[in-house]
């Protein structure tokens, strides 16, 4: 009697798939997902020693299927509290967002070799001209504070700056 009953059970689901997909399809909005219950359930039931007749076939399909698909939506919640779980205790957060604190070492090693560039091209500016481009580039002062700062005029400023940038330019060009 198992035997038959399995067999049935089988029949039955392969002549219902299309209505189960549908069925499972509209529980998930997502054909894989329903794909692979039905691939469960196909499992469970070839596997499975049913010792009772079942009167209605097409209602059992159904049922199983649907606790199937709760089973699989309680696995997704587990796994999704399990994954926040273990990225808020491994993750350092700021204002709520994930900020990832591990160090790439090439990156950082790119940096200095960029601030070493950097810096050793400034240095071959004038000491007027780095006092210039230092105090409104890294100090965010306006030409016109510089001037003043510097006791120069304006348009002495915008000399120095535009000699210090072109400077910069061809000395870092092929910079990343």
């Amino acid at each position: 009697m198992e035997k038959r009953q399995t067999s049935a059970l089988i029949t039955a689901l392969i002549e219902q798939r299309p209505a189960l997909l549908r069925f499972l399809v509209a529980r998930f909005r997502d054909e894989a997902v329903a794909e692979d219950i039905l691939q469960e359930m196909f499992l469970k039931l070839e596997r499975s020693s049913i010792k009772q007749p079942i009167e209605n076939i097409p209602a059992f399909l159904y049922r199983t299927a649907n606790n199937l698909a709760l089973d699989f939506k309680k696995q997704a919640m587990r796994q999704q509290t399990r994954d926040k779980n273990w990225t808020d205790s491994t993750t350092q957060q700021i204002s709520g967002e994930p900020v990832d604190d591990t160090v790439d070492i090439t990156r950082v090693l790119d940096a200095k070799k960029k601030v070493a560039r950097i810096t050793k091209a400034l240095q071959q500016l004038s000491p007027q001209c780095k006092r210039v481009f230092t105090a409104h580039k890294l100090e965010g002062l306006t030409h016109s504070e510089v001037a003043a700062q510097l006791n120069i005029s304006r348009s002495t400023v915008e000399k120095h700056m535009s000699k210090a940038l072109k400077h910069l330019i061809l000395n870092l060009k092929d910079m990343d």
